[in-house]
């Protein structure tokens, strides 16, 4: 009950917070000051628009910036100098957002008045960016001392406080979400990544948070750019929830295999439906696996062979460390693009959702997902493929 209690109360409170408007002439604007910024040019992405183009505005000499915008419902506004470094902010119509902040140190200096939901989102991204800055400086010393005698240790005691960091900012998102669903911040939350590109909700596992949220968002406006995402993103993963295998069962030959949709080593994510192949080969492994790595220059053989007559690799390295992840695929002249990574090592959520409990492990799908074969050495995949491929 007292969940309950905490949901309806904060969603009531959030009625006032930001309101849309169906009268076109109705504006929000953005202003503010980034000193030590004169003349460098700002890039804004609204992130209601597909794909995501940034535009830019020349900072003036003073460091002083603005733009202003003709719209009805609430935006989504990433604005950065440096993409790195960058500040979010949720107007809703008719508010002058009012933005400070001291460059290079933008997303560590920044503060936001004029707009409830752009405050309450910048105290949690403040929070945020501690733990990202604290697990970056876990990551340096770890690098650093990797030809220690005492490297095990260190190694152990790093993991130690990463996880405790990790467990800690979790939790505050948890209670953020929690006491505010229907706060267009909570919708920003669920996409907050940790430390090396580590998401902390991912849908499937935390499918409550998603639906807490779009409830609480459809209810309070049902018609705006944000909340349609969100909806229509929660709707396609209920959907592949009753079609996935069962939790601990593994995927066999005949299943449709769900979409996946992981990110690359450089932060974008490559999903499995979108991929242009007759036959995909969707491959676990990692850089740590001794049998994994040995089937590499025989795989490669295979790719070079019938790349061009529709055939495809999707790997996905379960991974702690992205360094060795991205050195791995260069030492072993991984040559094909689709590599994937959730940076958590066994507690990957895809492994989990197939039932795969061991690498090496793949499944080869036709182009609608459905497994043809799993656990091919790399003859045998040769030998399906020269099948399939006549």
């Amino acid at each position: 009950m007292r969940r309950g209690v905490i949901f309806i109360s904060a969603f009531v409170a959030s009625l006032t917070a930001c309101n849309s408007s169906h009268e076109p002439e109705h504006q929000l604007s953005v202003s503010g000051t980034i000193d030590g910024a004169a003349g460098k040019y700002l890039k804004i992405i609204d992130m209601t628009k597909p794909g995501f183009q940034p535009d830019s505005i020349q900072i003036g000499d003073s460091g002083r910036f603005a733009f202003n915008q003709k719209n009805a419902e609430p935006k989504d506004f990433v604005l950065y100098i440096e993409p790195e470094n960058n500040i979010r902010v949720l107007p809703c119509p008719d508010e002058n957002v009012i933005i400070a902040a001291n460059y290079p140190n933008v997303v560590e200096t920044y503060s936001v008045a004029g707009s409830p939901e752009s405050e309450r989102l910048a105290g949690l991204l403040r929070k945020h960016h501690q733990s990202n800055f604290v697990l970056d400086t876990l990551n340096q010393y770890y690098m650093a001392h990797q030809l220690d005698r005492k490297f095990e240790q260190i190694r152990a005691d790093v993991r130690a406080k990463s996880d405790s960091v990790y467990r800690a900012d979790r939790q505050l998102h948890e209670r953020f979400i929690a006491e505010q669903p229907g706060s267009l911040a909570s919708y920003v939350a669920l996409s907050s990544k940790l430390g090396l590109r580590t998401n902390l909700f991912n849908i499937q596992d935390d499918f409550k948070y998603f639906e807490m949220v779009d409830t609480a968002l459809m209810n309070r406006y049902d018609t705006i750019a944000i909340t349609l995402m969100l909806d229509r993103y929660v709707a396609q993963a209920r959907a592949v929830a009753t079609m996935q295998p069962k939790r601990g069962g593994r995927i066999q030959v005949g299943d449709t295999m769900p979409d996946i949709a992981l990110s690359n080593p450089y932060g974008d994510t490559i999903r499995v439906s979108k991929l242009q192949a007759k036959y995909l080969l969707v491959n676990f492994w990692g850089s740590w696996c001794k049998p994994c790595r040995e089937a590499h220059p025989e795989l490669r053989k295979v790719f070079r062979t019938y790349r061009y007559r529709g055939f495809d690799i999707y790997s996905v390295a379960l991974e702690r460390n992205l360094d060795d992840w991205k050195n791995t695929i260069r030492e072993d002249r991984l040559i094909w693009v689709n590599h994937v990574s959730e940076l958590n090592y066994m507690d990957s959520r895809v492994a989990r959702q197939l039932g795969i409990d061991a690498i090496p492990f793949n499944l080869l799908i036709d182009a609608d997902r459905v497994v043809l074969a799993k656990n091919l050495t790399p003859a045998q995949l040769d030998a399906k493929l020269a099948e399939l491929l006549k």
